[in-house]
């Protein structure tokens, strides 16, 4: 299954601790623009009973992809936790997908920074979101 991503001239993300661990693996791929797009590909353990990917995957894949694209831009060194993140599922990801990420900061200020990401597959867009994190060390 992996052998598409990096096909796609995706690269596993290494270091991953915790619960992005249940959820991943992760890949990221960085294009000429300096865009970095994130991937997972939708396994079985990712399904809700009905045979599409848990919401709660994509929730927290969002968070991550977001996450990554603040510390992107303002450098991983700096602390911050995610206080509020809203979502809109668009449609269902499915069993062997490959769901891409791409965050953006919108605006920092000295404690909390706003963001925004969107999820998709090669077929449509899975996800959009926006939220605010909480700067909590330097």
């Amino acid at each position: 299954m992996t052998e598409a991503l990096i096909d796609r001239g995706f690269l596993p993300v290494e270091g991953l601790t915790g619960f992005s661990c249940h959820i991943g693996p992760f890949y990221e791929k960085t294009h000429d623009d300096g865009t970095i797009h994130r991937a997972v590909m939708m396994a079985d353990h990712h399904l809700n009973p009905e045979g599409v990917v848990h919401g709660g995957v994509l929730l927290s894949f969002m968070d991550y992809v977001i996450y990554r694209a603040i510390g992107d831009d303002i450098g991983h060194q700096i602390q911050f936790a995610t206080i509020n993140l809203n979502t809109q599922f668009l449609a269902a990801a499915k069993k062997g997908d490959i769901v891409i990420g791409m965050g953006n900061m919108v605006r920092k200020t000295r404690s909390v920074i706003f963001a925004h990401g969107q999820l998709f597959t090669q077929q449509r867009p899975v996800m959009t979101g926006s939220g605010i994190w909480k700067i909590i060390g330097r």
